[in-house]
């Protein structure tokens, strides 16, 4: 069998290893950063949530009967989050449509590179390049620009090759040119201790998208904005005609703040332990638990060592594969003892 296909038909959850056709590898790939699929006691909250609400909740949010975990979740994720409002959608995805739909119409929209395609109105945007140069260029036309109206979208990280986006140089936008930011922290929210910081202003108003599905292990979306953008987000046939989230995982999130405080503080552990000890060369941001490795032969290399890490073609199917280790909060110091040798070829 092809080393790689044996990976893509799991019957079982992927964790800290992966086991297919009996055998277990040690797996440092994915998005489940907290380690949360298969934490018991996130577990057990959201079988309580099942008891009280149901397995799903199928109508739409402006029925004339509601379920009212929704909008205690969202009071939850905005004074979690430090936002004025939030809104909760079934998926990031949809939260990110939502948002560019409406936003829209608002100003001439200006794309950061490598946006996540949820952020696209239709096309692909064909803005390339580095970020901080962009960033200092769209400052700069939005100046000398005759328009008045502008939104600027953009991932709040670069998760592939790690790098945290700093947004300060939107400081000196003209305070006499009105501006929206459309930002999608799907792999910050709840991994990060600290929200993006977006110079503030009466002319500069921020958007917030997230997948719930990475760090806060929930298949849910969230917007987080002021209360004015998130009322009028309300009344978009996006987000009234679609189905809200399995109830069950909204209890979760409300209940799991402790959990979630717990497996950050093992995930920043952990992250920090391969850090100090990693020596060959990598990237990353400091805080992030992805590490890009340049060497173009780590994976094969890794998998005869029943290793498995973050590995794809980039940026086009026929580039060579893109290696990333990503650490999460259950991996073991043992886990990365074992990584950090067979990286190094200690063994």
């Amino acid at each position: 069998m092809n080393q790689r296909h044996q990976f893509t038909n799991l019957t079982v959850a992927a964790g800290r290893a992966i086991v297919a056709n009996g055998k277990s590898w040690l797996f440092f790939g994915g998005t489940a950063y907290l380690s949360l699929t298969q934490h018991p006691a996130f577990m057990e909250l959201y079988l309580q949530g099942m008891r009280t609400h149901g397995v799903n909740y199928g109508t739409s949010r402006n029925n004339n009967v509601q379920c009212g975990i929704y909008e205690a979740a969202e009071q939850c994720a905005a004074a979690r989050f430090g936002a004025e409002s939030a809104l909760i959608t079934s998926s990031g995805f949809l939260a990110a449509r939502l948002a560019v739909e409406w936003l829209a119409h608002k100003g001439e929209l200006l794309y950061a590179p490598d946006c996540h395609p949820a952020l696209w109105l239709r096309e692909r945007p064909h803005t390339t390049g580095d970020f901080n140069e962009w960033a200092a260029r769209t400052v700069e036309y939005i100046n000398s620009s005759e328009k008045s109206n502008f939104v600027i979208i953009s991932n709040t990280i670069n998760n592939l090759v790690p790098e945290q986006y700093d947004f300060s140089v939107f400081k000196h936008i003209r305070e006499n040119r009105q501006v929206y930011f459309l930002l999608d922290h799907s792999h910050g929210i709840g991994v990060l201790p600290n929200m993006p910081r977006v110079p503030a202003g009466d002319h500069l108003r921020v958007c917030m998208v997230a997948s719930m599905a990475k760090g806060l292990g929930l298949d849910a979306g969230v917007l987080l904005s002021d209360k004015a953008t998130i009322e009028s987000l309300k009344q978009s046939p996006i987000f009234l005609g679609a189905s809200p989230p399995a109830p069950a995982a909204m209890y979760a999130f409300i209940h799991g703040n402790e959990i979630y405080q717990q497996q950050l503080a093992r995930l920043q552990e952990n992250t920090l332990f391969f850090r100090e000890n990693i020596r060959q060369a990598c990237r990353y941001t400091p805080g992030f638990p992805v590490f890009y490795f340049p060497e173009t032969g780590l994976y094969d290399r890794l998998l005869h060592k029943n290793i498995i890490i973050s590995a794809f073609p980039y940026p086009l199917p026929t580039s060579p594969l893109l290696n990333r280790v990503v650490i999460s909060s259950g991996h073991t110091q043992s886990d990365m003892e074992q990584l950090l040798a067979a990286i190094h070829g200690d063994n």
